[in-house]
């Protein structure tokens, strides 16, 4: 069996960690040898559960214990970059070469942890999501008879480098991967055909979630997210104070996770914006939880505002309990990829609180609408479940590597 090891940044409450613990554990489950290697922190507080027989390593613990061959592999590669900079001297005067040389350089420096954990596992397939993350395995691995597979983690548009140099600089080191995995048709797209032999594979819904709830359901609009800025939760806010101008009974719950600095400190902002609106008795910022499923799958709707996602795992979660869902059409083309308009649920433009206001507000006074909604949304949960998305991704990396 092969060994096939994902590259995060932080392991912390987040959607990459989610995702790279769902498809380790049901690789495991197979018998799959994995590891997820963590670049940064590994936070102590983690609502998801490992599969024992899944790795968890840190790269910084890692390097610390092998000290000597973390070294020895700079040293070597100090050596072949100081042969290049000597070149650079006369290349100065052809601009490619130049460049081509420098290229050289930052890929021998990048990495150079990545490859000493890759030096102990030759042959072993490592899938990364987010291009830093890429790029260093990219070169990292190259001594070492490893694979490198790309997974999309974002909207691409937003993904990448606006400045077009850097943009086909990063195009022309996705093009080497193994493979690419993309969420969602949209992100396929942006290649534009360039990619080899790419796959769009959607995101798995988690296993044990509650079953879709029937019945007459809370008087509460709910979301579950990272404090980010995608998540635009200023137009959710907005969006609400009008909705609560005709349901003065409704309130808005929003379990937040703040998982950098920035994302604590735009919480506090949102805080103080609410209670600048006199809100706060039915605007509430909740913590966190193991069980939000179960909390919120009585809840009137799921409302997601965000500006650019990859495919959101809290809107997946969302449909596969059964929630209505209210979500905007955003970069990335995941609520689009889930959501068929008035099937499954309401799909609204971006960055426009009247008609997401409107949208919420046909959802509590269409019964009949709001009843279809859950109904098909629940499907999700069987169609998405992460055996079958395993099973997707397994048969892909054997079919790249």
């Amino acid at each position: 069996m092969k060994h096939i090891v994902f590259v995060v940044g932080n392991y912390k409450n987040g959607g990459v960690p989610m995702r790279s613990t769902n498809l380790a554990n049901a690789f495991a489950e197979k018998g799959y040898r994995c590891t997820i290697l963590v670049t940064k922190e590994i936070a102590e507080n983690i609502y998801f559960s490992l599969n024992d027989n899944v790795e968890l390593v840190s790269l910084n613990e890692y390097v610390k214990n092998h000290k000597e061959q973390r070294d020895r592999i700079k040293a070597e590669r100090e050596k072949v970059i100081r042969g290049i900079k000597k070149i650079r001297y006369f290349s100065k005067f052809n601009k490619a070469f130049d460049k081509s040389l420098a290229g050289k350089i930052k890929g021998l420096r990048l990495g150079q942890d990545i490859a000493v954990f890759a030096a102990n596992n030759p042959k072993a397939v490592f899938i990364t999501f987010g291009l830093a993350y890429y790029e260093e395995t990219f070169f990292a691995i190259k001594d070492y008879d490893c694979s490198v597979i790309y997974a999309e983690r974002n909207a691409p548009e937003v993904e990448f480098p606006k400045d077009n140099e850097q943009k086909d600089y990063y195009i022309s080191l996705v093009k080497q991967a193994k493979g690419t995995v993309l969420q969602t048709k949209d992100e396929l797209s942006f290649y534009d055909g360039q990619l080899k032999s790419p796959v769009v594979i959607n995101n798995p819904v988690k296993a044990g979630l509650p079953e879709a709830f029937v019945g007459k359901r809370r008087k509460v609009v709910v979301n579950f997210c990272r404090i980010a800025l995608q998540k635009n939760i200023p137009l959710m806010l907005d969006a609400f104070l009008k909705l609560h101008n005709d349901f003065p009974d409704y309130e808005l719950h929003i379990y937040g996770n703040t998982v950098a600095d920035n994302e604590v400190q735009l919480l506090e902002e949102y805080k103080t914006f609410v209670k600048t609106q006199g809100a706060e008795d039915f605007i509430k910022f909740l913590p966190p939880c193991a069980d939000v499923h179960e909390k919120i799958r009585d809840a009137m709707m799921f409302v997601s505002s965000s500006d650019f996602e990859g495919l959101s795992n809290s809107m997946l979660e969302a449909l596969a309990i059964g929630l209505p869902c209210v979500c905007t059409d955003c970069l990335g083309g995941g609520a689009r990829e889930m959501i068929t308009d008035e099937e499954n649920g309401l799909l609204v433009p971006m960055n426009n609180s009247d008609l997401l206001y409107k949208a919420m507000k046909r959802m509590i006074e269409d019964e009949a609408l709001r009843l279809k909604c859950s109904l098909n949304a629940a499907k999700v949960k069987e169609s998405h479940a992460v055996e079958k998305i395993a099973e997707k991704w397994l048969q892909y990396i054997d079919s790249v590597t």
